[in-house]
C-alpha cells in the first residue's frame, strides 16, 4: 500500500494517528496494492483512495462506512466513485 501524506504536521495527537493507523489497516485488509493520498486542510482531511482494481471499490467503501459508522463519524462522499475508479471523502477535524 502506497500513502502519500500532504501537509501534516511532523507531530500528530494521539487520536490522530490512532484514527489512521486503524483507516490504513481496513483499507489494506481490502485491497493491499492501493494507493491513499491524505491532504490536511485547516479544518479538514481529504482522503483520495485508489483501488489496484476497480472490483474492490464496492467492498473497500462499505467497510469504510462500517468504520465510520462505529465511530459516529459522517463522511462527505465523493459522488463520481464509479466512473473515475477513486473513492474520495472528506473528514472535518
Amino acid at each position: 500500500m502506497e500513502i502519500v501524506k500532504r501537509f501534516f504536521p511532523e507531530i500528530m495527537q494521539d487520536n490522530d494517528e490512532n484514527y489512521f493507523r486503524h483507516c490504513f489497516a481496513i483499507i489494506e485488509s481490502v485491497d493491499e496494492l492501493s494507493k491513499i493520498e491524505i491532504t490536511k486542510n485547516p479544518h479538514s482531511y481529504n482522503f483520495r483512495i485508489v483501488t489496484s482494481l476497480p472490483k474492490y471499490n464496492s467492498m473497500l467503501l462499505e467497510e469504510l462506512l462500517k468504520f465510520h459508522t462505529l465511530l459516529g463519524i459522517h463522511l462527505n462522499l465523493s459522488k463520481s466513485i464509479k466512473s473515475s475508479s477513486t473513492i474520495s471523502f472528506e473528514l472535518a477535524i
